[in-house]
């Protein structure tokens, strides 16, 4: 008996994980850390997408730029961007803007990147 009433509490006290949970951990943290990096700039950021695109963050005017900030395909692909810019959380879009900040400085953004 007293074997069945030590099993019957480890049972009650296992946690089984729901699937995906450690995927979800995982983004959480990512999300964390892209807020980190982001949180500095966020305001210089958020002036230069007022600029670029009106602060619109989804747009794609067929003009080869893309999103909140106007990003090119190709300084996307660079900063390690996936599909388009435009495509892409606020937050994506201005994590991969400090990104390319940090290589090519204000001058990714020539008129706006003074704002």
């Amino acid at each position: 008996m007293k074997a069945r009433r030590l099993f019957s509490a480890v049972a009650a006290t296992i946690v089984v994980a729901a699937p995906g949970a450690a995927e979800a951990e995982e983004s959480a943290k990512a999300h964390d850390a892209r807020q980190a990096v982001v949180r500095p700039y966020r305001a210089w950021l958020e002036r230069v997408a007022h600029c670029e695109s009106g602060g619109r963050w989804h747009i794609n005017t067929g003009n080869g730029f893309y999103g909140g900030l106007q990003f090119t395909l190709s300084s996307w692909r660079a900063v390690g961007g996936s599909g388009y810019p435009h495509q892409a959380t606020k937050l994506e879009q201005m994590y991969r803007a400090v990104r390319l900040l940090r290589i090519q400085g204000r001058g990714a953004w020539p008129v706006c990147g003074n704002a």
